[in-house]
């Protein structure tokens, strides 16, 4: 019989999906564990970039975050969540070679609850949907409200398709138009950080296994820096796309009994 004990310096746990995650410390290796070793690899390295990158430690904070009002410790979910009954789940888009999906619902007290993330890297639209398709496959029983950059509908010069178009005619997926100002989007996030429910509670409370949100809202999603100055605009980098993801689903009211019955648009893509 295979020995199953998990080793010193790994982590292992199954996703909704059925799926085992493996995550390798560096004290996974014997040869790593000493102070000796450490000291080596932390030449050059700042204590909070030691954290981040090598302990995997989201709560500590890198640069000017764009986001300062976030609290690691009121913020994110103690434990995971799991979606509420007869309520839709939205799905916030951001597309380009790096696509990225936020799944998000709206609670009883009024929060948003962020449930889930699937970050794409080096991908187009298509492979990126299959991946959205499978893991929204755990939101069996609900409907979905698809909200997603408006940049979606510019056509590619290869073959004149949008990423709207494809979403549309091979996934069944109707993705709405979030707002096209960045300023209006940042702002709906800042007023669920900075605002309560009537119990005291966030109205942004994030999923702990959304490592890249949470990434983001602890340093990763920053003030551009150039030389000495911090620019009023964040940074673009990899963290950037699930935080427009995310801005998408706060600005635009997607989910919401107003948006939801007013709109046009068919507002659940089912899987």
């Amino acid at each position: 019989m295979a020995n199953t004990e998990v080793p010193e310096g790994v982590n292992r746990w199954r996703t909704k999906q059925g799926v085992t995650v493996v995550r390798v410390h560096y004290t996974a290796d014997p040869a790593k564990r000493t102070a000796a070793w450490k000291e080596e690899q932390k030449r050059g390295m700042s204590e909070a970039m030691w954290e981040r990158e090598m302990e995997v430690n989201f709560r500590i904070m890198l640069g000017k975050a764009w986001f300062p009002e976030f609290r690691y410790e009121f913020h994110v979910a103690k434990e995971n969540l799991k979606p509420f009954g007869g309520k839709p789940v939205i799905r916030g888009w951001d597309y380009g070679l790096t696509p990225c999906t936020v799944f998000a619902q709206y609670g009883p007290k009024g929060e948003l609850v962020v449930l889930g993330e699937v970050q794409s890297v080096d991908c187009g639209i298509t492979a990126h949907a299959k991946v959205v398709e499978a893991e929204s496959a755990a939101y069996a029983g609900h409907s979905f409200i698809d909200v997603g950059d408006p940049a979606g509908r510019q056509r590619a010069q290869s073959d004149e398709s949008t990423c709207v178009d494809i979403l549309r005619e091979r996934f069944g997926i109707y993705v709405q138009d979030g707002p096209v100002s960045a300023v209006r989007r940042w702002e709906a996030v800042r007023q669920r950080l900075t605002t309560v429910t009537e119990t005291g509670g966030p109205m942004l409370l994030v999923d702990p296994r959304c490592q890249w949100l949470i990434g983001g809202f602890t340093g990763g999603y920053r003030r551009h820096k150039v030389g000495e100055r911090y620019l009023e605009e964040p940074e673009k980098n990899e963290y950037s796309h699930t935080q427009d993801a995310l801005g998408y689903i706060c600005a635009s009211g997607a989910g919401t009994r107003r948006r939801w019955e007013d709109t046009e648009i068919p507002r659940a893509g089912r899987m």
